[in-house]
């Protein structure tokens, strides 16, 4: 194992290295960021209704002061459903387009692979690089149908606990009438 000579490190070196690293830093954090807008411009295109009811949930829960009544949890537990059903299927459709494009991506690279020269480690490399564009164009769509499927999920968990506190309700109203119909016949 070679020794590492402290003398290699002085302040010009460590000062270009911590430029360099900041500069990969900057340029990976702008990829992301161009990556993520593409991602989220995908996700709105199928969750923009169910992103829109969510909200109006949380405002209902946000409001400490008014609980949330039973007509408006009668509304969140047929709503969400419904909302769910036309998300899924855009999901779908999103899944079908990630799909498409790991297929691109594959062919384009057995393509470039088959009639690359040089040994094979060269010819995966310079397959590879010549597939870039199509990998991330699948990273994004398989971004998008991972995103989607977490926020129906959440809007699932949602409709859950709706349901949960709608019978809890139900069952201390059963509860006060069966108490008040046990104090009238006494």
């Amino acid at each position: 194992m070679a020794k590492i000579n402290p003398k290699d490190f002085n302040d010009t070196n460590s000062k270009k290295s911590s430029t360099a690293v900041t500069d990969g830093v900057t340029s990976i954090n702008e990829s992301a960021d161009y990556i993520d807008e593409l991602v989220d411009t995908l996700v709105t295109s199928c969750c923009s209704e169910l992103d829109t009811y969510i909200d109006y949930v949380k405002t209902l829960l946000d409001d400490v002061d008014t609980p949330i009544s039973d007509v408006e949890l009668d509304d969140i537990v047929l709503t969400i459903p419904t909302l769910l059903y036309f998300t899924g299927n855009a999901q779908e459709s999103m899944g079908i387009r990630e799909d498409i494009s790991k297929m691109e991506e594959t062919n384009k690279y057995n393509n470039t692979f088959m009639y690359a020269e040089g040994t094979v480690q060269a010819k995966q490399a310079f397959a590879k690089l010549q597939t870039q564009n199509e990998a991330l164009t699948s990273m994004v769509y398989q971004r998008a149908c991972k995103k989607i499927k977490l926020r129906c999920d959440y809007a699932l968990e949602i409709l859950q606990s709706t349901k949960k506190i709608l019978s809890r309700r139900l069952a201390e109203l059963e509860l006060s009438k069966n108490s008040l119909n046990r104090d009238k016949s006494n």
